[in-house]
This record gives C-alpha cells, sequence and structure tokens, in this order.
C-alpha cells in the first residue's frame, strides 16, 4: 500500500503571532514545528503501514527550510518526504493549497491520502474536501478510526449518539481526529535513521501548475485587520455555601440565561 501523509508546517502554538504589514501571517524558521492536528495524521499512515506493508510518502507544501520539519515526521518512521516549495507559493489560500496537494499527489500516486483535521494556524479545514473535488476521489472525513480491508476503506465517525461508519473504495482520502489515537515519540534510532532517508523537492513547474493560479494574486480571500483577544473577567470567590447559591441564580439572572 502506497500512503500519502499530507502535513503543514505551522508556527509553535507558543509563539507570539504577529502579522506582516500586507496581513500575512509572520513565519519564522525557530518557531516551526509539524501542524500538531497532523501529528495525529502521521501515527495513523505508520500504523496502516504497519498491518499492511507498503510505503509512506509525506507530503508538504512549505519554504525550502520545511526539510527540518519534515525529518521530524521521517524520524517518527515514514519512508520518505516530499516538499513543494516555490516562491510564488507564497500567501496561498486554501483552494490554492489544494490545487498543489492534488498535483502533486498525482505525481507521486497513492492508495491513501491522509490529512488531519485542521491547520492550528487558520483552522479552515477545508483543504482535504478541495483536494478530494480536485482528484474526483472519495473523502472519509473526521475520521475516529480507520480499517483498510483490501480495497475498501472504512471509517468511523463520531455522531450525537454512538457513530457513522462510511466506506469508499481505494484510491481514497481521509481526515483523522485527534482521537483517531497516540502519536508516537521518535526514538534516537529513528532520529539518527531520518537524516539518510530521501526528501525530494518539487517546484510549479514539475508539476505543471501556472504560478498565476496560486499566490497571493490568486487567492479569494484576505485578511483584513487583526487584534489581540482582550479579556478583563472579574472573578467572584464563595467559601463554603454561605450565599453562593443565591449568588448563582442572581449572575445567571443578569446573564439573561434565566
Amino acid at each position: 500500500m502506497k500512503i500519502v501523509i499530507c502535513m503543514k508546517e505551522t508556527p509553535s502554538t507558543t509563539a507570539e503571532k504577529r502579522f506582516g504589514a500586507d496581513m500575512r501571517l509572520e513565519r519564522r524558521k525557530e518557531d516551526a514545528i509539524i501542524n500538531p492536528f497532523d501529528e495525529y495524521t502521521i501515527e495513523e499512515g505508520l500504523r496502516q503501514q504497519e498491518k499492511h506493508g507498503g510505503e509512506t510518502i509525506v507530503l508538504c507544501m512549505g519554504p525550502d527550510t520545511a526539510t527540518d520539519t519534515i525529518r521530524k515526521a521521517l524520524a517518527m518512521g515514514a519512508d520518505r518526504g516530499v516538499l513543494v516549495t516555490d516562491a510564488a507559493l507564497a500567501g496561498s489560500d486554501a483552494v490554492a493549497t489544494a490545487r498543489v496537494l492534488a498535483a502533486a499527489m498525482q505525481h507521486i500516486g497513492f492508495d491513501l491520502a491522509l490529512f488531519g483535521s485542521a491547520a492550528a494556524d487558520s483552522y479552515g479545514g477545508i483543504v482535504p474536501s478541495a483536494v478530494a473535488e480536485l482528484l474526483g476521489l472519495p473523502l472519509l472525513s473526521f475520521a475516529t478510526k480507520l480499517d483498510i480491508d483490501g480495497t475498501t476503506a472504512k471509517i468511523e465517525r463520531a455522531a450525537e449518539v454512538g457513530y457513522t461508519v462510511v466506506e469508499a473504495q481505494t484510491p481514497a482520502l481521509v481526515s483523522v481526529m485527534k482521537s483517531i489515537n497516540e502519536p508516537r515519540y521518535p526514538s534516537m534510532k529513528g532520529i539518527m535513521q531520518s537524516k539518510k532517508k530521501p526528501i525530494d523537492t518539487m517546484s510549479l513547474a514539475d508539476l505543471g501548475i501556472d504560478a498565476s493560479k496560486v499566490g497571493t494574486g490568486a487567492s479569494g480571500e484576505k485578511a483584513l485587520s487583526a487584534e489581540k483577544i482582550a479579556t478583563q473577567r472579574k472573578g467572584e470567590i464563595y467559601m463554603g455555601n454561605d450565599g453562593g447559591a443565591e449568588r448563582v441564580v442572581a449572575f445567571l439572572a443578569e446573564q439573561k440565561v434565566l
């Protein structure tokens, strides 16, 4: 089985976020990490490989320095990496990103493609469905469990009560939730081996994509402003039971909940 694991490089969740004059998020190499949602994607790809054999390829679209982040995924156990990097990609929106990933996936070839449910720097969550649409392939989304039986991919998806079961024939795309597994930590052996694993780089020209179809100029969305969240909450503490219940009822009435 050939498994493509789509991964994004994002700023650390603890790093201070700043926007440039063009309202694009500033990305610093020292803050770069694997998108936290994609750690579960990588783990699921490795687990499926352990069950069914084959090859795992980490696919990332990003700056040329993203090879360092891809190495971290390879240290977890993936076989090789593919980085799509091109100066024209800067400022690409979700649709342009999907266009690039779809072209790269066609170039690589796959039986199963895995995505995280969202990216920690945008939380759009639409790239998997956009890629599936461009490729004309089924997407099994928000999987909390994934089973492969021959050429059939079957997932469980959490529902209001219990779960639903959805299946499709491969090749197929699957987006996974954090509850699907617990990502492994890279071993020292894995870290050492990752240094020798290949990472291929591809440009827009390699994929046959016109630069006018990606980047800031082709983006259908634009950030106009941003501001830090300011919270000025005041807490009230009641010791014991004296007056606590009455104050809770009064507070709910003030908030027009009661």
